[in-house]
Formats: C-alpha cells, sequence, structure tokens
C-alpha cells in the first residue's frame, strides 16, 4: 500500500469516528467502548478499583467535503442551464423534477415487483397472526392496516379480468407464468375480498390453456388449486356457470375447446373436478340457488359436454387430478345412460 493510499484510508476512518451516527456508522468501535465503560463501573462498585475517567480516542478532525454541483440539468433541455450558484442556496429545486419511489415503481412491470410484493405479503401474514393471537376488540385496527396492505399487491398485480387484453400484454398473467408469482398468488387469495378471489379466478379459468403451455416445463400450477378450490367452494350456482362457460368457449382461431386440454393437465383437470362437484352440492341441498335465466340449460349442456369429451380421450392421456370429488359419479347419473356412467368410471379410476 503506498502512503498516498494509506493517507486516503485514514481519511475514511476519521470520517467515520467524527459521524452524525457513531453507534450505525463506528458500531464495533462504540460496543467495545461501551463494554469497556461497563466493565469500569462494575470493579468501581466492587471496590477494586477507584473512580476514573475511561479512556477517550482523540482523532484529528478533518472537514468532511460536499460536493456542490452549480450547473443544474433539466432533463429534455438543450445544454445545461446555470439556474444556481453558491449566492442562490435554493438551487432552483422547482426546476428539477424528483420523481418519487413510488411513481418510478408504479410504471415497472408487475413481475418486477415481486419481491417487494412478497414483502407486503409477509407484512399481511403477520398482521393476520397477531389477529389471530389477540381478543376480538382489538380486531379492527389490524384489519384496517391488513386491508390497507392486501389492497396494495392487488393493486401492484394489475389484474384485469374483465378487459380483452392480449396474453402477452396482460401483467398478471406474466406474473402467473413464474414460479414465485404463483406461489404469491396462491398465499395472497386466502385475504382477498370476496370480489377480488373472484377475478383472479375468472382470469385463471378463462386463460387455462395459455397459463398450461407455459407451465409445461416447471409443472408449478397446482400450488394455485388448494386456495381456488377454496374459492368455488363459496360461488352461487349463478358465479359456477359463469366460470365454467369460460372452458366451453372455442379456443380463438381454433375449434378446440379448453375443456379438452384440461384432462391433459393435473391443475386443470383437478380445476374442473371442483367447479362440477360443487355444482352437484349445490343441486343437492335444500339452499335456494337464485339461478339467472337459462342456468340450468347451461349447467346441462356443459356436464353433457364434460363427459362427451372426457369418454373421448384415452385413459393413457388422461392425467390423475390433485383430488377425485366422491360426488362426481352422482353427478353423471343425473343426466347420462348407465353404459356411458360405467365408461366414464373405468376412465377415472
Amino acid at each position: 500500500m503506498t502512503r498516498k493510499e494509506k493517507d486516503w484510508v485514514i481519511k475514511v476512518q476519521m470520517m467515520q469516528l467524527q459521524s452524525e451516527n457513531p453507534h450505525l456508522d463506528d458500531y464495533y468501535y462504540q460496543a467495545y467502548y461501551h463494554r469497556l465503560e461497563r466493565k469500569q463501573a462494575e470493579e468501581e462498585l466492587l471496590g477494586g478499583r477507584n473512580k476514573q475517567e475511561p479512556p477517550k480516542l482523540v482523532t484529528p478532525y478533518i472537514q468532511k467535503m460536499e460536493i456542490y454541483d452549480s450547473v443544474v440539468r433539466i432533463a429534455g433541455s438543450l445544454g445545461q442551464v446555470a439556474m444556481s450558484t453558491c449566492y442562490s442556496p435554493r438551487r432552483a429545486i422547482d426546476a428539477v423534477h424528483h420523481a418519487l419511489q413510488e411513481e418510478v415503481r408504479a410504471e415497472w412491470p408487475s413481475s418486477l415487483l415481486l419481491p417487494q410484493m412478497f414483502l407486503q405479503l409477509l407484512e399481511v401474514e403477520e398482521t393476520q397472526r397477531k389477529m389471530n393471537l389477540l381478543p376480538e376488540e382489538q380486531h379492527p385496527r389490524f384489519r384496517e392496516k391488513k386491508s390497507h396492505e392486501v389492497g396494495r399487491i392487488y393493486q401492484a398485480l394489475k389484474i384485469r379480468a374483465w378487459l380483452s387484453l392480449r396474453e402477452a400484454e396482460d401483467e398478471f398473467l406474466q406474473v402467473l407464468c413464474v414460479r414465485k408469482g404463483k406461489k404469491l398468488t396462491a398465499r395472497l387469495l386466502p385475504h382477498l375480498a370476496r370480489e377480488q378471489a373472484e377475478e383472479i379466478l375468472v382470469t385463471v379459468t378463462r386463460h387455462l390453456p395459455f397459463l398450461m403451455r407455459k407451465d409445461a416445463l416447471d409443472e408449478s400450477l397446482p400450488v394455485l388449486y388448494g386456495p381456488l378450490s377454496e374459492m368455488v367452494g363459496r360461488m352461487t350456482f349463478s358465479e359456477l356457470i359463469e366460470v365454467l362457460q369460460e372452458l366451453t368457449r372455442p379456443l380463438a382461431g381454433s375449434t378446440e375447446l379448453p375443456l379438452t386440454m384440461t384432462f391433459k393437465n393435473q391443475f386443470g383437470i383437478s380445476l374442473l373436478y371442483a367447479l362440477l362437484s360443487h355444482g352437484e352440492k349445490l343441486l343437492s341441498s335444500d339452499m335456494p340457488l337464485e339461478p339467472h335465466s337459462g342456468d340450468f340449460e347451461k349447467w346441462t349442456d356443459t356436464v353433457f359436454l364434460v363427459a362427451r369429451e372426457l369418454s373421448q380421450v384415452p385413459k393413457t392421456a388422461l392425467v390423475e387430478p390433485l383430488f377425485l370429488p366422491s360426488n362426481l359419479l352422482s353427478l353423471f347419473c343425473r343426466y347420462l345412460d348407465k353404459q356411458t356412467i360405467h365408461r366414464l368410471e373405468a376412465k377415472m379410476e
């Protein structure tokens, strides 16, 4: 190390020691110094030594140099505009646009904000854990904080289920194309309001063929099955029909149905079975369904369509679902003949 380099290191160390925040900038020496003071205080209490001032580090004063740019550079201007000098302390603050960090982040794609959204999600989960341990009367304060954090994450995901965007331009779909994005969505779903969770379910169902193609190598879509199946279990009959219609519409520029592709994908077939199973539960229960006009006809057509497509898929190509509901056969028994039911039962085993 040359003499010039040594002087530079010493100068940096001196500036650290003369910091306005020594507990942060010079932590190790400050910790050592406090331990030394405590040790001397204990010895004085025990009478082992007379009270004396502890040694203090004396350093030469080195003035910190502040970099000052006398020229304000305005983005988009021709040349440099000298609007401030050492005689004008405000330095034309209003002439320069200082973009807030949140404004800059708002322009980023959602996929680039995943680490930040995960940190916010950890805060949501921590708030929920605290709520579970506290009495009911203290919940409103934490519930408001949790709702605010969940809203920020949901807004950052930019979910637009009801807009017809190209799949390559839909930022939420790009989030769902990566493993971390699917995990974030799966952990966020239990904390969302009913309408928000339904919007995610509609988005996933509508773009299921695209998501299944993107998930061919990763195979991480099943992480969404648990929270989405819970959402399905809370749906009304009309909401269920609306989601099922997304699987029975032909793909753009093709006669192939998304339904056909779901039988060859573990997440797809599991979600389809969950939807059909919930429909059968609603029809078997005594609860009023309050259907919209044409819902029963759409439901019957969907069941027949599922049975037809399922019977045409070779058993070797049929994927085993994550969970096989026990009431699917009783659903088919409502509408199909015995021969078809036996054929479907053999395939589903």
